[in-house]
């Protein structure tokens, strides 16, 4: 089986919009939430979002759509990160609502009669995977995809297919999303919203928090990286993509999906479960989320479950959508490369049926040599990924 390593990042997010003021917040504890400044939030149960602050646009595209100003910030980031120069690289986007701004601005128009047909392309979900590889002369295999909030591990599950395939030696996947008033509303409706702050594995959590931002990483065929001698980050081990077969948007609260999904992904890989140092949980801060996904672990992990560090991302820049996945891959390649586990903040109040080690309060120095990711999101999609250290 092709090996694959990851040698590209690139980051836009509620933390910082490069890998090193990203990383800093991260292992600080730092909080990305404020009031919503893109749209009217007074309607809603909570004003607090993850907003990219501080975002400097490229002039040239000042009237694109701002999901895509940050895909394409973090490709390029990621791309030049890697020091590829190789034009048959493929490409993978994954995305939630796309540029959803547009495609409210578009409704409206219509509504209006003023229905304006050449700027429809640009609400298509793949306009964004075409402008990226144009950009870039990236000619290999191009795919776009939409799985909620799965969709950024689903994007790196993707490109490692297309590398072990043969179709491909590099690729780049991208997860992004923005903050809009037309995705808020839908989100709001499903009740996931907290009416305070997100504490995901806390007693008193109730609801999550959303955000935006893009996080792009570029894999490579490991020979291929060693040949030029990239620097490489860690190398990607395996992943696994279901879903539970169970509910539009309600979770299948048994975890059978995503107990599955986990061991499919350590069967990839070809490693057992003893071999996992870190879990990078999904941890909403929602009810159901974090007591399933604590079950999951435990059940995946057996007896050793209590004794491996489990943290949630989310706790701290909230809940990136399509760009989850992707930005929190990216902090367990820093932790995988650092030996540090950044923490779960605002956990205060210990829950009986979310008993692990969370990394409580403030980051934690430790060697982790595998670190497992998951994702999941509406729909009952999954996805999980398995990375390991780099030591040459």
């Amino acid at each position: 089986m092709t090996d694959a390593v990851i040698t590209g990042l690139g980051v836009v997010s509620p933390l910082g919009n490069d890998l090193d003021a990203f990383w800093r917040a991260l292992c600080g504890g730092q909080s990305g939430l404020g009031p919503i400044t893109h749209f009217d939030a007074s309607a809603f149960r909570n004003n607090l979002a993850g907003e990219v602050r501080g975002f400097p646009p490229d002039p040239a595209d000042a009237a694109l759509p701002r999901a895509c100003q940050y895909a394409l910030h973090a490709i390029d980031a990621a791309w030049r990160d890697s020091g590829l120069a190789d034009g048959r690289a493929a490409l993978v986007a994954a995305t939630n609502f796309g540029c959803a701004e547009l495609g409210q601005a578009l409704c409206e128009a219509a509504i209006r009669g003023q229905a304006s047909p050449a700027a429809a392309p640009r609400w298509q979900m793949d306009w964004l995977t075409n402008l990226a590889a144009e950009r870039l002369g990236l000619a290999g295999p191009r795919a776009t995809l939409s799985l909620s909030c799965a969709s950024g591990v689903a994007a790196i599950g993707v490109a490692l297919e297309l590398i072990r395939a043969g179709r491909a030696r590099a690729a780049v996947a991208c997860g992004y999303d923005e903050l809009s008033f037309y995705a808020y509303s839908g989100l709001s409706a499903l009740r996931a919203i907290t009416p305070d702050t997100i504490r995901p594995f806390d007693k008193n959590r109730k609801g999550t928090i959303f955000a935006e931002g893009a996080g792009a990483l570029v894999i490579e065929d490991r020979r291929a990286a060693l040949a030029r001698g990239a620097r490489i980050y860690a190398r990607v081990l395996g992943h696994a993509m279901n879903n539970d077969a169970y509910h539009m948007t309600a979770p299948d609260k048994t975890g059978r999906g995503i107990v599955a999904v986990m061991r499919a992904a350590l069967a990839d890989a070809r490693i057992e479960p003893g071999a996992v140092d870190h879990v990078k949980a999904h941890g909403t801060g929602t009810i159901f989320n974090d007591k399933t996904e604590t079950a999951a672990i435990k059940e995946v992990l057996g007896p050793r479950a209590s004794r491996v560090p489990v943290n949630s991302m989310k706790s701290m820049m909230g809940h990136t959508m399509g760009a989850a996945g992707s930005l929190e891959t990216i902090g367990a390649v820093l932790t995988l490369r650092d030996g540090i586990i950044p923490p779960t903040v605002n956990l205060e109040t210990p829950d009986p049926e979310c008993d692990l080690d969370y990394v409580p309060g403030s980051a934690r120095r430790q060697l982790v040599r595998v670190a497992l990711c998951n994702s999941y999101g509406f729909g009952g999609t999954n996805a999980a990924l398995l990375l390991e250290r780099w030591e040459p």
